[in-house]
């Protein structure tokens, strides 16, 4: 049998921290198409279940359009089984839309709940009541109160944070400690909280794992994530496990040391030479060698092991040291880069290089202005650059 666990799909994202309005419109509808995708695959592969660990949406204001577009699919589905457990943004706003919810959707709450999904199979999931303003229970209660049968092959639900250790976590976060679940018959646990695929070993049996968000929404989620395909063999109990990648866009942060250049136009060509290896594009540039392969292999692992497409979302930054005159404009340079992407964001984390002794003797307004600054010793170093490099760039006559 074959079983789908996704979660932190948070329909209905404002998604406006980056996008102006239409583009925040236009990804929340892709993020709706990218749950109708995975029921296509799901069509298309045999699956029987598909388990949804929490925060299927961000907040309790849900749409009509995503309301109806969700209920619809799953009772347009009737041979896939659906179960929900609501996670902290959850509310029981979606489930009230509909007098009659569809018989193949499947919801818990803040007790044990378990459904037998074949002969062997069992599905099991408690809505930890601290995440919905409960009382608070006491160390391992939920654990303690989990009863399931060392002959199935049992599947649980939770929607919280994996911690090494108790107290933690801040109030309202709800803890999941492994070794409260150890030696109680869980096969796989199918979590939900943590926007990023992560896994690890619950005891001789079984295992925990986060399938990470559906796709990602904002640049703190360029990490691999997407849905887990469970091929599950009823007699062995032996699961075999998938993570499965299809978001519309990825979101990428990527740092390009733009050390000793002297112009935007340089920094632009340094960009795009990065940005090619990225792409997969051959070049036979001259900027190629000034790339440094560990940090191409970096930001590939640190997005999920994948190729950058014109569709994805970037925000590039700027790194490194320049010359206290080196020109730079971000303006031009984020103009010559973005119809490269659906999205690009540039920022500047590059610092200058100022040798004041260079400048001891210098008799001109620059000269000047750059020893007050030096004396002043309210300033830190910190600071002083900031505001040489804010003077310089207006004596150059450019903007701050």
């Amino acid at each position: 049998m074959k079983i789908i666990h996704c979660a932190d799909l948070h329909l209905d994202s404002r998604l406006n921290t980056n996008l102006d309005e239409k583009k925040a419109e236009e990804r929340r509808q892709e993020l709706l198409g990218t749950w109708l995708r995975l029921l296509g695959y799901a069509n298309s592969h045999q699956i029987s279940a598909v388990l949804i660990s929490g925060d299927m949406f961000d907040t309790g204001a849900v749409s009509s359009t995503t309301a109806q577009t969700i209920l619809g699919s799953i009772k347009g589905n009737p041979e896939i089984a659906f179960f929900y457990l609501k996670g902290n943004h959850d509310t029981d706003s979606f489930l009230n839309r509909s007098e009659l919810l569809p018989e193949n959707l499947y919801t818990f709450n803040d007790s044990w709940r378990m459904y037998r999904l074949s002969g062997n199979i069992v599905i099991s999931g408690r809505e930890l009541s601290s995440s919905f303003g409960g009382a608070k229970l006491p160390e391992g209660w939920a654990a303690r109160t989990l009863n399931i049968r060392e002959e199935d092959c049992n599947i649980v639900m939770l929607h919280g944070q994996v911690v090494s250790s108790r107290g933690t976590l801040s109030d309202g976060e709800e803890e999941i400690y492994p070794g409260d679940y150890a030696g109680r018959n869980i096969d796989y646990m199918a979590l939900g909280h943590v926007h990023k695929f992560m896994s690890g070993q619950l005891d001789g049996r079984g295992i925990w794992c986060y399938p990470g968000c559906l796709e990602g929404r904002g640049f703190d989620e360029c990490s691999k994530h997407g849905f887990i395909v469970l091929d599950i063999d009823e007699e062995t109990h032996r699961i075999k496990r998938q993570l499965v990648d299809i978001g519309r866009r990825h979101m990428w942060t990527i740092p390009v040391d733009v050390t000793g250049l002297i112009s935007s136009m340089e920094m632009v060509k340094r960009a795009t030479a990065l940005l090619d290896i990225l792409s997969g594009i051959p070049s036979q540039g001259e900027e190629i060698k000034n790339i440094s392969q560990d940090s191409v292999r970096e930001i590939v692992e640190s997005s999920g092991g994948r190729r950058l497409h014109g569709d994805d979302m970037v925000k590039l930054i700027l790194t490194g040291e320049l010359d206290l005159e080196a020109e730079k404009n971000l303006s031009f340079i984020g103009t010559q880069l973005s119809p490269r992407f659906y999205f690009l964001k540039l920022e500047d984390e590059t610092r200058r290089k100022i040798d004041y002794q260079s400048y001891v003797n210098d008799r001109s307004l620059k000269g000047e202005f750059i020893r007050s600054v030096r004396d002043d010793s309210q300033l830190s170093e910190t600071v002083k650059s900031e505001v040489i490099e804010a003077g310089i760039r207006l004596l150059m006559g450019e903007g701050v």
